[in-house]
This record gives C-alpha cells, structure tokens and sequence, in this order.
C-alpha cells in the first residue's frame, strides 16, 4: 500500500510494532514521533511499551521524561475513572441493577495488555433502555449534572442517540456516558442490546459486568468503523488488534467464535475492515482468509474507497506539513460515519441545521440544565 507510507507514517508505525527500534531514532526523529504520539493520544501507550521492554533507560532523555510523564497522567486518567466508576455503583445503590462498563475502564478491569498506558477520560456504561429514567433520576440527585445542550441536541440524545447526554460530578469532572445500545438506533446496523447484556461476564473482583470477549473485539469494530469519524484514531485500531491476538492466545478457537459471533450479530462488515486494517497498518499476524468467512463483507468499491481512505484518517497528519488528500479523505469518511448513523431524511436536516449554527453560533436555544 504505497498511497499512504510517507515518512512520518513509517516512523510511528515502526515505534508501535517494533519498540526495540526507538532505541535507533535520533533527536529529529524523537522530536517529530512525540509530536504524532500526542496527536492520536499514544505516549502512554509507547511508554508503557518501553517500560516493559525495559528501554526507557536506553532513549534519550529528555524523550524518556515527557514519555514517563505521559504514563503518570494516563495511570491517574484510570485511577480517576475508577473512582468514579465506585462512585457511580454507590449512588446507584442497587446490587440487581445489571450494569455493564465497556471501552477503556472494561479494558482497565480486565487487566487486558492495551490498557497499559491507555488515555481515557470518560466512563462508559450499557444498562437496559428500561432502567435508563431512573439510573439518570439517581444520578442527578447524587449531585451528577448534565452539560448545558441546545434544545436540538438535547432532543437528538432523547429521540435518535444510543446513549443519553453526558453526565458530570462538578467535583470530579469525569463524563459518565450511559448507553442503552451499542450504535445509533437509527443506523444501518440493526444491534439487538440484549444479545450482549446476556452474553456479559462479570469482571475480577466488582459487582459490574464487562461484554464477554468476543462482544468486547466486536464493540471495539463496531465503534470503529460505525460509530466514528476515524480521523486520528488509531489507538482504538490498536485496541482491536491487540484485544484480538490476546484472546486468541488464551482460547485457540477465539477467532473462529469470533466470526461465528459477528454471523450472528450482523457485524461482518465492522470486523471486515478492523481485521484488514490490523493487517495492513500493523502487521498484524491475522489470516488473510479470516475475513472471507464472515456473511457480510462490503463491496468491491467500498473496499477499495477504504483502502485509500482509511489510513490518512487514522494516521496523524504531519504537523508541519498538512496534507489536503489526507483532507478530502477525512471529510468523506466523516460523511460516511453520519450516513451509517442516521436515515438520509434525517441526516439532511441534521447536518444543515449544523451547518447553520457554525455559521450563527448564536442562534442555538440552551435547554435548561437539570
């Protein structure tokens, strides 16, 4: 794949898949990888690697600094989500409540290799559509608020969203993100909620439940390749591929269970493109007959869109030197994600209306904040 390989690409692609190889950079090349590691939120996770691999000692210094100092932020981003997660439980106050975290803080409680270093601010939750009223009462009268939304906004998390708007502890300021469904009920995907609360596991040593292994690679395709703009991110690219090899270690039929799963939940086409990408970005040693097993696989055009499009929008720009290919390829998959998230006569309106408050910010009506 020759369309996407320029320099800067190759030099964080090398730091993630091989980290012996930092050891070889010199201080130009230093200075230029930190920069793209912030952009797509991977000095924890380079850090973690090295500290692992023992070679924080063996780059230069003041690189070696700004990464140990990436890892303390990232441990104290989970520390803090953890907290919150606990207190979240105790406002909740209700053992019978089936309360399942997912991303980050899942990867956290199930001790799995890319949490390491992980950055996530946010604590991400799927309880049942039913109990939403009165998980969203409780948590607004242990003193949780809502950020102030316009009223349109405020109607799309209500009518059309798969999570109701964000919740925030004044005193933590950690967003508390609670899901009814993995991706937009208005979306091309049809995702039955209640396939994954069924198939959830209980996680080591706490009273939640996280999706059990399959479910948790198949969430992390879906919100990928579904839910997202894709535009610098990779580090979830690296969530999949790395939840993916680890559990194929621990169980040899995983990846088998995984696309009989994907069958039967309708995500071939999410796990198609994650299994492709791990392949072609990162090196990973995934069969490339894989993928043929799965139901659903998108067309030959759609492939090859992809093909090109995808790696400028998960890879980081230059900071220097933007690209403007790499531009056109990030606004088209932004059209894409909004096109798989909502019907054409909604996604019209949705995206006009948008368009006009950019232009007259002042427009919008701020609903009142509970």
């Amino acid at each position: 794949m020759t369309d996407f390989r320029v320099d800067h690409h190759r030099l964080l692609l090398e730091a993630i898949i091989q980290p012996t190889s930092l050891t070889g950079y010199s201080n130009p090349q230093w200075e230029l990888l930190l920069r793209l590691a912030r952009r797509v939120k991977l000095l924890g996770y380079l850090a973690a690697r090295l500290e692992k691999e023992e070679l924080l000692d063996r780059v230069p210094v003041r690189a070696a600094n700004l990464l140990r100092s990436a890892l303390i932020q990232a441990r104290k981003q989970q520390q803090s989500v953890s907290w919150e997660l606990n207190r979240v439980m105790w406002a909740l106050d209700d053992p019978d409540l089936p309360i399942i975290v997912l991303k980050g803080m899942a990867y956290l409680l199930q001790d799995l290799p890319n949490a390491a270093g992980r950055i996530f601010a946010d604590l991400d939750l799927l309880v049942p559509k039913e109990s939403l009223a009165r998980i969203e009462a409780s948590l607004l009268k242990k003193g949780w608020q809502h950020h102030a939304l316009t009223d349109y906004d405020e109607r799309y998390y209500r009518e059309w969203s798969h999570e109701i708007p964000a919740l925030v502890h004044p005193e933590r300021g950690v967003e508390v993100d609670v899901h009814h469904t993995l991706s937009s009920p208005l979306g091309k995907l049809n995702i039955d909620p209640l396939l994954f609360r069924e198939a959830a596991v209980k996680a080591k040593d706490t009273a939640v439940y996280v999706l059990s292994p399959e479910d948790m690679v198949l969430h992390c395709a879906v919100n990928l390749f579904q839910n997202n703009e894709l535009a610098d991110d990779l580090r979830h690219l690296l969530d999949f591929n790395e939840m993916l090899l680890f559990f194929s270690d621990q169980q040899p039929d995983f990846q088998q269970k995984l696309i009989g799963r994907a069958n039967q939940l309708g995500l071939g086409n999410p796990l198609f493109y994650s299994l492709y990408f791990s392949r072609v970005l990162l090196r990973s040693p995934i069969s490339v007959h894989l993928e043929k097993q799965l139901d659903q696989q998108p067309g030959w055009i759609a492939r090859r869109a992809m093909h090109h499009c995808v790696p400028l929008a998960l890879l980081p720009q230059h900071p220097d030197h933007p690209s403007r290919k790499t531009k056109c390829a990030r606004v088209w998959l932004y059209w894409r994600s909004h096109w798989l998230r909502m019907p054409l006569y909604r996604l019209l309106p949705h995206l006009a209306y948008k368009f006009y408050l950019s232009v007259f910010p002042g427009k919008a009506k701020t609903s009142k904040q509970k």
